[in-house]
């Protein structure tokens, strides 16, 4: 596929963040197939059992005294945003934190740096076709996992949480007493701004591994026109540092996705997956659903160990109301009043239990109480719901209702399609067959975006790497 030249899009990568390394620490996991792996053995220790992996997904800030709730109406006011900090543990996070937690580590098993097999797989990366065989029966221990959710539904507030409790890299000097100098790049996240292309999504790839290691891959990125090569410098790149787990959030945001080549989207993700070795995460609305049903094998590919979907809290349900109490503690009010069920119907209303909705009608709620009748409750509620939140109300009223087709209307509440939420429950219960084969070919010489045609499938054999020394590899970090 011939990509955009312009890749003028920027990627949210916080670019300019330093990022988190930190030197080897190892730790026997008690786990088989990963203990001996030193890229394993340098993670955090495993968490005993879900409960203590949902545990450290939670986060409650200090909550307001009765001194805050006293304090100047401007200091409460900015105090407000407080609440935004607060993440609650969700039972769907647990199931997603485990998947997570298992692919970056299974994505290691086949890329464990002290076998044979590994270093002659690393040689023939960089040494592409100078006559280095690459092992015939290496095989990609990589994942893939989804996780879908409407707007508000807190996916990008999970994949902050899960990762904070990971170093962005890890620092090798020795293991057991004998040489292994390496760096390893346990995670990138690329969240994806509106109308982002094919091209600009591997360009922030290589932009994010640079920012992490030094290095300067990003302007060779820039150059090349093609998928195929592009996939051969992202493989070199991904091997030099062997990375583990890409996720990339807002997937629906990107143009390809979305449009007449979107399997090539999807056959690229496979090719991450299987023949980069690295695991893939990714996090879309709804928006995202035709688009698997277009491709279904590539669309198991990235999701090989399944998906979770967010979906709202229904109302006075046990979630929604511990929700609302953890919450309710953040009020900044002069009068804390208690949460009656009044307030909770009428809360429920204005967010239809979304919890971005939730959060921000409680937050607005108690913006316009501030400096005037200090207090919160259903009426306050209401009154966001008839004019601060107004624009929200057609797609609050929609998923109040549970009507398909009103849901229908807005793209991003609903899979349109129930094939779509067959095909995401399917996933994980079927094994993938032989048929795993992306061969780069698919990737090479599509037709630009405007006017996509079929991929052709280029003569002979399968499409080698671009020769490089093996020295390259470690160049490429530097």
């Amino acid at each position: 596929m011939t990509v955009r030249a312009e890749d003028k899009f920027q990627f949210l990568s916080d670019r300019d963040r330093p990022p988190v390394i930190v030197d080897a620490k190892y730790h026997k996991t008690g786990v088989v197939r990963f203990d001996g792996n030193p890229f394993i053995e340098a993670l955090p220790p495993l968490d005993p059992d879900r409960n203590a992996l949902l545990a450290k997904l939670e986060n409650n800030p200090p909550k307001p005294t009765r001194a805050t709730r006293n304090s100047p109406e401007i200091v409460r006011l900015m105090e407000l945003s407080t609440i935004g900090d607060v993440v609650y543990p969700f039972t769907d996070y647990a199931k997603a934190a485990l998947a997570i937690t298992t692919m970056i580590r299974e994505s290691y098993v086949a890329r464990n740096p002290v076998t044979s097999v590994d270093m002659q797989r690393r040689h023939a990366i960089a040494a592409g076709d100078d006559g280095v065989p690459f092992p015939a029966n290496w095989k990609s221990s990589a994942k893939g996992y989804g996780i879908f959710g409407i707007t508000g539904m807190g996916k990008t507030t999970f994949l902050d949480a899960i990762l904070l409790h990971y170093p962005e890299a890890i620092h090798h000097k020795h293991y057991h007493g004998k040489s292994l100098v390496a760096l390893q790049v346990v995670y990138i996240v690329l969240r994806i701004p509106h109308d982002a292309t094919l091209k600009s999504l591997c360009i922030g790839f290589v932009v994010e591994i640079d920012r992490i290691t030094g290095s300067k891959n990003a302007e060779k990125a820039r150059t090349i026109r093609n998928i195929a090569p592009m996939v051969e410098l992202m493989r070199t790149v991904a091997t030099a540092v062997s990375l583990s787990l890409m996720a990339i959030d807002e997937l629906q945001n990107l143009g390809a996705a979305r449009g007449a080549n979107a399997e090539y989207t999807l056959n690229l993700f496979g090719t991450i997956i299987e023949r980069l070795g690295i695991s893939l995460l990714v996090l879309a609305t709804p928006a995202i659903g035709m688009v698997l049903l277009q491709d279904v094998r590539n669309a198991r590919k990235t999701v090989t160990t399944g998906s979770v979907s967010l979906t709202p809290m229904i109302r006075n349900s046990a979630e929604w109301c511990d929700f609302c109490h953890v919450h309710w503690q953040y009020t900044y009010t002069k009068k804390h009043a208690r949460l009656t069920k009044d307030t909770l119907k009428a809360w429920f209303e204005v967010s239809a239990g979304d919890t971005g909705f939730a959060v921000a009608a409680f937050q607005i709620a108690q913006r316009n109480a501030i400096g005037g009748v200090e207090h919160v409750d259903a009426d306050g509620f209401r009154r966001v719901m008839g004019t601060d939140m107004a624009i929200l109300q057609p797609a609050v009223s929609a998923l109040l209702s549970g009507d398909p087709d009103r849901l229908n209307k807005f793209e991003d509440l609903t899979f349109r399609d129930p094939k779509v939420q067959a095909l995401l429950d399917s996933i994980g219960e079927f094994p993938l067959g032989a048929d795993t084969d992306t061969g780069v070919e698919e990737f090479d010489d599509l037709a630009s975006e405007a006017s996509p045609t079929p991929a052709k499938r280029r003569p002979g054999g399968p499409r080698t790497a671009t020769r490089r020394n093996p020295s390259d590899l470690e160049a490429l970090t530097k």
